[in-house]
């Protein structure tokens, strides 16, 4: 079947949510990905910040594949190696108290969510509302799309759940204006990603843990996109220096299989009860093994300071574009998740950059986002920053 036939057909068949680029993808090695016909891409996404060890990782493979001949699913009504494996793992790589596992960013932030309200209620009675911040993004159901504070989100859905604030990113002030005692809980992502990369300034978490230490509010950081190695620790949170109360986790996590997980303090475990939270499918023995992978091999100190490195690279090569063409405005970011501001061009960008053998994502049409494979060398930096270059001087 070739990639005209799939489109054709996807169309027929498939709910129209997605407004997809034109290639169907059938295989990847590294940090390159093969469309149907055999033409070779560049991968800058990592899947949206999931391969993070690039395709075809030969120790990842090699894990999946045995754990699919044990044991496919196993109920949570049962305990599993994997699962218990995992969470040993994530607990001493943090120093936070308990991990629940799950699918999805979205089904990570929602148990963070119901975890923040028992804390409340269950101390004080009362306490239900939660603060977020502008160009956030948190998921995709009722609540997380309410917390996310974009309007082209919102279209059409309100009424939203009740007792969701709004702040400006790295402004304490506009956080105190919305604290009041019926808060029982700030999210935010130390790099916002969807909303075109916007890292948060260290003095700025260091602002809201106190004042969530002075409320007794939890704290919740998002680490669905900037976590598991991307900003150059394992964890986001150590780049900042500031601890929150529960860490969400999703994406890079499961190495290319669906998996989240929200690792919590011992104030918020000790408040949380038997039947509280429950997931089918969540910490399935396969999508856990891989995660052992994942870990293991992420949070290396060698690979750490390789994503560091390699980070600082790309954001210099970008720089030069940006002194280079008038089009282009700004890079930032954090490791080796970094945005490149070209006002009204960026899905044009995107459209391009598929044409040059390169996968990158508009995040909106302002900002094109970067976020490679962890594994990604120089000379594939500078391939598609070479490609970026060829698209910016015809567009």
């Amino acid at each position: 079947m070739t990639s005209a036939e799939i489109i054709e057909k996807e169309a027929r068949y498939f709910l129209g949510t997605y407004n997809r680029l034109p290639v169907v993808l059938e295989r990847g090695e590294g940090c390159y990905v093969f469309d149907l016909e055999g033409k070779r891409y560049l991968d800058l996404m990592a899947g949206i910040a999931v391969n993070v060890l690039g395709y075809s990782f030969p120790p990842l493979q090699e894990a999946i594949k045995r754990e699919v001949d044990k044991l496919l699913h196993a109920s949570n009504l049962y305990y599993s190696v994997p699962q218990v494996e995992l969470a040993e793992r994530l607990v001493e790589k943090s120093g936070f108290s308990r991990v629940f596992l799950v699918n999805s960013g979205a089904e990570a932030n929602e148990v963070a969510l119901k975890m923040a309200r028992f804390y409340r209620k269950r101390k004080y009675g009362k306490g239900y509302k939660f603060i977020s911040f502008y160009r956030s993004f948190h998921g995709r159901t009722l609540l997380t799309l309410a917390l996310t504070a974009q309007e082209k989100f919102h279209q059409d859905l309100d009424p939203f759940p009740p007792g969701i604030e709004y702040a400006t990113l790295n402004d304490l002030q506009s956080v105190e204006k919305v604290l009041d005692e019926e808060v029982c809980a700030i999210i935010v992502e130390p790099v916002q990603g969807e909303g075109g990369i916007y890292p948060c300034e260290r003095e700025f978490l260091e602002g809201l843990r106190k004042l969530c230490d002075e409320k007794d509010v939890i704290l919740i950081f998002d680490e669905v996109q900037c976590g598991i190695g991307r900003v150059g620790k394992f964890f986001a949170f150590e780049s900042f220096g500031v601890r929150p109360d529960i860490v969400t986790l999703a994406k890079g996590l499961g190495g290319g299989l669906p998996l989240g997980a929200v690792l919590v303090d011992e104030k918020v475990s000790a408040s949380v009860h038997r039947g509280d939270q429950g997931s089918t499918f969540g910490g399935n023995p396969v999508c856990a093994r891989s995660a052992c992978v994942v870990v293991d091999e992420v949070s290396e100190e060698n690979f750490l300071a390789a994503v560091r490195e390699k980070g600082k690279y790309f954001e210099k090569q970008l720089k030069k574009l940006v002194s280079t063409f008038p089009i282009a405005k700004e890079v930032r970011g954090k490791g080796l998740m970094l945005g490149f501001e070209v006002p009204g061009k960026a899905k044009k960008v995107a459209e391009e950059m598929l044409k040059e053998g390169v996968l990158v994502n508009a995040c909106n049409d302002d900002v094109v986002r970067f976020l490679p494979p962890l594994i990604i060398n120089q000379e594939e930096i500078d391939e598609g920053v070479e490609a970026l270059k060829k698209v910016l001087e015809r567009i």
